[in-house]
């Protein structure tokens, strides 16, 4: 499988976007992998997250009363 193909099958709509992941190097992958969640993070709320499913109170929007 050559370049082009690769980068069709990623959805890249320029060939430029699929060689810069080719460059990646030991360090840049290991600073990708340190800003994944772990197992006990998954389990912390995102605080935009309100129990109604609204951002109302995330941005700051005041309610109607």
């Amino acid at each position: 499988m050559n370049v082009l193909q690769i980068s069709f099958l990623l959805g890249h709509e320029r060939l430029e976007t699929t060689m810069k992941y080719l460059d990646i190097t030991t360090a840049d992958e290991a600073r990708a992998i340190a800003t994944l969640e772990n197992e006990n993070d998954k389990n912390v709320l995102p605080k935009w997250k309100n129990p109604d499913g609204s951002l109302i109170d995330f941005c700051g929007i005041r309610r109607r009363g």
